[in-house]
């Protein structure tokens, strides 16, 4: 059975292999829960004893493993990061349940490749409505709770938020957007909020099967199926929520094994 309370943490990877203090139980708002990164990272902290509200568009793949976990830990909300109201209800949840809130992950995100000149404009904005304004969205709701609790943001970046890459133009600049999103929290709110921005390389999940173009997306495939593993993500998310207290990863970028 999964615990509330503070227990000792240990990430047993060697690629990180650090032995880190017992902390206290974490409320934790993660959105995209529901598939790829988010999934696993929501079962990482859920194992770790954390208390989380999961949100994602599809309540059923959220559903069924988050209530194998006893008094109310894991918290499902069925909701759209792109709305506002539905960001804000989720936050206000948590405080109803648990008075406070301590990480905000806005980890939902899409990425559609395509050549500028054969993009379809729909694409590009949905790239720009899920990967910042449902960032935004998401952090607003949860920015007061977290400045009391003097709480922390975890961005889940991309490589493509630091280089430009051909046919993901619109991707890159969104992504570009949310690092530079995270150094302005972190300016202006140096002494009240932790942030980190972690930038994986190409991580094995779903993510390229949004790609329409199908030349480009089967291109790209052997990439992402010989990417890193969610998990590994997942490890990283971890070891910057419980390093905090010693110090803080402002920034992370995350890339495959050498083959």
């Amino acid at each position: 059975m999964a615990s509330n309370q503070g227990v000792p943490l240990f990430i047993d990877d060697k690629r990180f292999g650090a032995y880190l203090s017992p902390v206290k139980s974490q409320r934790i708002f993660l959105t995209g829960a529901s598939s790829g990164i988010g999934a696993a990272t929501a079962r990482l902290l859920a194992q770790k004893g954390h208390r989380l509200i999961l949100i994602s568009r599809d309540l059923s793949a959220m559903k069924t493993w988050a209530e194998s976990f006893e008094n109310n830990q894991v918290l499902v909300h069925e909701g759209d990061t792109t709305d506002a109201e539905s960001m804000r209800l989720a936050a206000q949840e948590m405080m109803d349940r648990w008075g406070g809130i301590d990480v905000c992950i806005p980890n939902a995100g899409v990425g559609v490749f395509s050549p500028l000149s054969e993009a379809k404009l729909s694409d590009w904005h949905r790239m720009v409505d899920v990967n910042i304004k449902g960032v935004l969205n998401s952090i607003h709701a949860c920015l007061d709770a977290l400045l009391e609790n003097k709480g922390q943001v975890i961005q889940i970046g991309s490589v493509a938020a630091r280089s430009v890459f051909p046919n993901s133009g619109v991707y890159c600049a969104t992504k570009h957007a949310v690092l530079a999103l995270s150094e302005s929290l972190r300016i202006e709110f140096r002494d009240r909020l932790a942030v980190t921005t972690i930038n994986p390389g190409a991580v094995n999940t779903a993510f390229i099967d949004q790609t329409t173009n199908t030349e480009l997306r089967e291109s790209y495939r052997p990439t992402f199926d010989q990417g890193m593993a969610p998990d590994f993500i997942a490890d990283a998310i971890l070891l910057a929520i419980e390093s905090k207290g010693r110090g803080i990863f402002s920034e992370m970028t995350v890339r495959p094994d050498l083959r």
